[in-house]
């Protein structure tokens, strides 16, 4: 690792769980976060001819990638789920690692949902798991999205289970209280960071 490089913070969560209010809180406080489904989405744009080619243009909408509809052939097919992710991973690691060889920051944050089930745990020098009590989720999910509760509880449900990821952690976060502690919790965060040292973590690519 070279010495100048900043820190790496990886931070996760379920869906519901508040990681992105979190993370919003410590751009809040002058952090640099990295969203990977953002960077997702822009590298789903890039990719736009490729993706034609293969499911043709009923995957756009007024010119647009849908991503509804790419979620419903993806979903369908494990083989093109793994074509998907083979297109966007990559991309998404590129821009990882170009940014934190870039970066002139002490530290930076990155807010990857599905941290662990991409295997990327070895890649950062601290680790964050933002969790919250089910009911509170399931409450929060109705009122983001009525119309997709149900379409989130299913997806809640193929997800690795907090209690698997707490253990693989450096720090939980229990979102179970007001908004007001959650930006208590990442400002308490930013203040640990001269603290935190560094590991011998893997490269992005």
């Amino acid at each position: 690792m070279p010495p100048n490089e900043p820190l790496k913070i990886g931070i996760t969560g379920n869906i519901g769980s508040g990681k992105s209010s979190f993370c919003h809180y410590l751009e809040k406080h002058g952090q640099r976060v990295l969203y990977a489904d953002k960077i997702a989405h822009e590298v789903l744009i890039e990719k736009t001819p490729l993706l034609i080619q293969r499911w043709g243009r009923k995957i756009l909408q007024n010119g647009n990638i849908d991503r509804a509809k790419i979620a419903e052939i993806v979903f369908a097919d494990s083989q093109e789920l793994d074509f998907l992710n083979s297109q966007i991973h990559p991309g998404v690691l590129q821009r990882f690692a170009l940014e934190t060889k870039q970066s002139d920051l002490a530290a930076l944050c990155f807010e990857i949902p599905l941290l662990f089930e991409a295997g990327l745990e070895d890649c950062f020098d601290y680790l964050v798991l933002v969790t919250a009590p089910r009911s509170k989720v399931i409450e929060r999910l109705k009122v983001r999205d009525p119309g997709k509760t149900q379409d989130h509880i299913q997806r809640l449900a193929v997800q690795m289970p907090d209690a698997v990821k707490a253990e693989k952690v450096d720090l939980v976060i229990h979102n179970d209280q007001s908004l007001q502690q959650l930006e208590k919790e990442a400002q308490k965060l930013i203040e640990s960071f001269p603290k935190i040292r560094k590991k011998q973590s893997q490269d992005f690519v």
